[in-house]
């Protein structure tokens, strides 16, 4: 019987790509590929100004520079730590796509070498899995069908190739292959290594996929290893040292030169001095950059751990010593120790006030006698948890977190709620409890993943006390609001970074995701003016102006932005190779917040600095009108962000 959460994709539609491979996962709720793509299934009138900006700005007419530059910006890793992550230009994005149409093939042929690597492509995808727990709240989404349910099912698969092993790391460590090589092994040590994706040389990718010496001595030969290198180059400003951070894309670039690595290592340990065979003496499982090694004895890990290090030494990888560790059976680490402690603490919690039926996919709340009495005992139970086992709440808020947004999902799967009987008091404390918890363990522990199952939890409880629980509406609202501006008063609102490019998108999320509940919740302008203030990067400025619209109490706001928006787009010269500019650019000449006047002046300066003959009124104004269809990277009109944080979900494969 086939299953009903098995999509079938339509293997043919290269576009996807641009939706899939390109961009990170890590971005504001508004962000996506989504416009780009439809865009690039269009027929193009050869007049429109769409035409133009499809020639010159994805296919790349008339450039004189034959790279990009990437938008490059910083979220928060740890609380001391952060990640660079790039959205690559448009005119190189495209170019990926051309890449896998023309090598997909060999892409899973070079992935398919090592016997270590658990997350690698296998094959371009004909069908994902659906995430069923999202189909059971179809009925809290607004606004029209947003696509048509082929296009839908195409477009919004998480990768455009299927993989084998395990899509997400933890589910490694809670397999049964993890079971049975525990059982085999009694000695595991884990190897970092140190700073992968900035360190990367691109020409490595030759080495990997020819024979060092052969590719030295034929530099210039047009071969996969050098088409990859070059592409590599091209959207990182044609850097050779290190490759672009985020997209699915730069994961396949590394784990084929992994791959490589894998097997010089496997071959020296087969060899003479060793006599080491994998399965055997020691296995080695690696998910992308992660290595671990299983062997007899700590002795051999620790002699595998340095032929592991000299073979990423040949490729000018190194490991960073101080992050390894090294385990004796049980392979229990702290982490998993203290996550499984909370899921039993999550577990017992939620019996307390909640009920299951329909074999757990529905949940009903029982009577709550005091709902701050339960949230505070709940907090204290993982404060001494956490305490216990030495982590901070990082260690956990995220997985709670997830814990909370499914069983949110769980509860909010009904069709009615019963006025009379006193069920609806059970669902809003059921509800409060929910907020109250996720606020907290957000506030102390805030990170990007976590901040779209707080805004998917925020999104679908506003609209279930909408549908179902009438007199307590306004309640759930005000306190979600309430939460909301607590959060960004306090620390969350208050990060001052002194880092270059830093994207507070943890902030940013929240931010987006309340003004789903309408104007009577709206932040006060103060609380705007504060957390955007001097803020001129592409996403702080289109999430600000996506979030005041041209409502009254924000006019001078906007004003603001718009002219932060302008002084960056003064100059069009650099737009070909300037990824942030050209982002900004696109979405600024769709959004309906912008002035028509002010929009058809950016685009008659496009044309100027595209050196392309005057276009006439009606062109620019065809253009303008069909905005609402014609978006780029921010839908202005998306009626409903609840689409775009299913999407989200959908997609976080790494």
């Amino acid at each position: 019987m086939p299953d009903p959460n098995a999509k079938t994709i339509k293997k043919s539609d290269y576009n996807r790509i641009l939706v899939t491979e390109t961009v990170p996962y890590e971005t504001p709720l508004i962000f996506s590929n989504d416009g780009f793509y439809s865009i690039c299934k269009k027929p193009q009138d050869d007049n429109s100004v769409l035409n133009l900006l499809f020639q010159r700005l994805v296919l790349a007419k008339g450039r004189k520079k034959f790279f990009t530059i990437p938008y490059q910006y910083k979220i928060r890793k740890t609380i001391l730590d952060y990640r660079r992550l790039s959205v690559i230009h448009p005119i190189s994005q495209w170019e990926m796509k051309q890449f896998y149409e023309t090598y997909e093939s060999l892409i899973c042929h070079y992935c398919s070498i090592s016997n270590f690597s658990i997350r690698a492509p296998q094959r371009t995808a004909s069908v994902f899995y659906y995430k069923n727990s999202w189909e059971n709240i179809a009925q809290y989404k607004r606004g029209a069908v947003e696509e048509t349910g082929s296009d839908k099912r195409h477009k919004h698969s998480s990768s455009f190739f299927s993989y084998r092993g395990h899509d997400r790391l933890y589910k490694f460590f809670n397999s049964n292959e993890f079971i049975s090589l525990e059982k085999d092994f009694a000695s595991l040590q884990t190897l970092d290594v140190s700073k992968c994706f900035d360190s990367i040389y691109t020409h490595s990718i030759a080495w990997a996929t020819k024979e060092k010496q052969y590719v030295k001595s034929k530099i210039g030969l047009s071969t996969f290893g050098a088409a990859f290198d070059s592409l590599m180059q091209r959207a990182n400003y044609n850097e050779t040292n290190g490759i672009v951070i985020g997209p699915e894309i730069s994961r396949i670039f590394a784990e084929i030169i992994f791959q490589d690595i894998d097997q010089m290592v496997q071959a020296r340990l087969a060899g003479e001095l060793y006599r080491y065979e994998h399965g055997v003496n020691y296995s080695i499982k690696r998910y992308v950059d992660d290595v671990f090694i299983f062997a007899k004895e700590e002795k051999i890990s620790r002699k595998i751990y340095e032929v592991y290090a000299d073979c990423l030494n040949s490729y000018n990888l190194h490991v960073n010593s101080s992050k390894s560790l090294t385990y004796t059976r049980p392979f229990f680490t702290a982490k998993s120790k203290v996550v499984r402690e909370v899921n039993q603490k999550v577990n017992e919690f939620s019996e307390k006030f909640l009920e299951s039926k329909n074999g757990n996919s529905i949940l009903i709340p029982k009577e709550i006698h005091r709902v701050d009495r339960l949230v505070h005992s709940f907090i204290d139970s993982i404060k001494a948890t956490c305490s216990t086992n030495s982590v901070g709440y990082d260690e956990v808020s995220s997985y709670l977190i997830s814990a909370f947004f499914e069983r949110v999902k769980r509860l909010i799967n009904i069709d009615s709620v019963d006025q009379e009987d006193g069920s609806i008091d059970q669902y809003r404390d059921a509800v409060i409890v929910f907020l109250e918890l996720i606020f907290f363990f957000y506030s102390v522990a805030p990170s990007v993943s976590a901040s779209y199952k707080l805004c998917a939890s925020v999104i679908l409880l506003s609209r279930f006390s909408e549908m179902y629980l009438g007199p307590y509406e306004h309640t759930i609202k005000q306190r979600i609001y309430e939460l909301a501006v607590e959060l960004l008063q306090g620390d969350l609102g208050a990060v001052e970074s002194d880092v270059d490019n830093f994207i507070f998108l943890e902030a940013l999320n929240v931010i987006l995701a309340i003004s789903d509940m309408g104007d009577d919740y709206l932040l006060p302008p103060e609380l705007i003016l504060k957390l955007f203030q001097g803020k001129n990067s592409y996403y702080d400025l289109v999430a600000c102006l996506f979030y005041v619209k041209d409502r009254d109490q924000y006019l001078s706001i906007q004003s603001d932005i718009i002219s932060r928006i302008e002084r960056r787009l003064v100059d069009l010269n650099s737009i070909q190779t300037d990824a942030e500019q050209a982002c900004l650019f696109l979405d600024s000449i769709s959004c309906p917040y912008i002035d028509r006047k002010k929009r058809s002046r950016w685009i008659y300066r496009f044309y100027q600095a595209s050196s392309a003959p005057k276009p006439v009124k009606q062109q620019i104004d065809d253009f303008i009108e069909n905005t609402d269809e014609n978006f780029w990277f921010v839908n202005w009109n998306e009626v409903d962000l609840l689409n775009a944080l299913e999407r989200k979900e959908l997609r976080q494969v790494y």
